[in-house]
């Protein structure tokens, strides 16, 4: 929501979705005294409902408690994925969103040890399906942007999963491309942002701080390698990327690179 205008219409939706897909009502609406929740068109779609209109008090948000602790735990653990990947805050959205994803599939003490999605859908969620936050990861390209000769994949950093589907979202900062893809390899030990702009700036503490699972080795053609990568098997193709690939080539990729938060018109 841009405009605060726009709550009537994502309210009205909303109560659509819930009376459609989970036969239920909406019993009690309990909000501050913001103008969009005390308009006249509001409150009579409230009343024809039966929906019980609560409101607290002037300049008394503790009244509102559940809803103002839910948008602290949702800001603080999307504050603490942008922090802990070195992402920009311009991505501040597809954080808050993977938050809630996390938040809404993580077991809870206040459940009995079951998740949101649990008591909604009555059965465990996928958890094979998450990555970390603002890892390294190539995405093949669609057919349309590549030809026999140009690369297959794109170097992006992943923000987060499909609204509507199963495809995972991935941002080019080259091209300043949003690809949703579910042809995606991921480096989830080695965060995108760790990675040096510049190749000249490259040293081997920086690989060892990039690379967790680097080992010391006295054969200096391993300086830069990192971990080999499986092959994900498709119905229709197979996705093959170098078995080996380099700290330099990553670096390198990045070059003259600037970020740009993605277009979602």
């Amino acid at each position: 929501m841009k405009q605060r205008y726009e709550f009537y219409e994502i309210y009205t939706a909303f109560r659509a979705l819930v009376k459609t897909q989970y036969s239920a009502v909406i019993k009690c609406f309990r909000c501050d005294l913001g103008w969009e929740y005390t308009s006249n068109k509001f409150c009579q779609l409230l009343a024809l409902d039966g929906t019980i209109h609560q409101t607290s008090c002037t300049d008394t948000p503790e009244q509102n408690c559940v809803a103002e602790r839910k948008h602290r735990h949702i800001v603080e653990t999307a504050r603490s994925l942008l922090l802990s990947a070195s992402v920009p805050s311009e991505f501040w959205r597809e954080a808050v969103l993977t938050t809630v994803s996390l938040i809404n599939t993580i077991p809870s003490s206040h459940s009995s040890g079951l998740s949101p999605f649990e008591n909604l859908y009555g059965h465990v969620p996928d958890y094979f399906s998450f990555r970390v936050f603002g890892c390294t990861c190539f995405v093949l390209r669609p057919h349309t942007e590549r030809s026999k000769l140009s690369s297959r994949f794109a170097i992006c950093v992943f923000l987060g999963y499909g609204e509507g589907n199963k495809g995972y979202h991935c941002f080019d900062p080259i091209t300043h491309k949003l690809y949703v893809s579910r042809h995606v390899v991921f480096l989830e030990h080695i965060p995108f942002f760790s990675i040096p702009s510049t190749t000249h700036s490259l040293t081997r503490p920086d690989i060892i701080h990039i690379d967790s699972f680097f080992e010391d080795s006295d054969n200096i053609s391993s300086l830069f390698l990192i971990p080999q990568i499986p092959f994900p098997m498709f119905d229709q193709f197979v996705l093959i990327i170098p078995q080996v690939l380099t700290l330099y080539s990553l670096a390198h990729l990045k070059l003259h690179s600037h970020l740009q938060p993605p277009s979602f018109v």
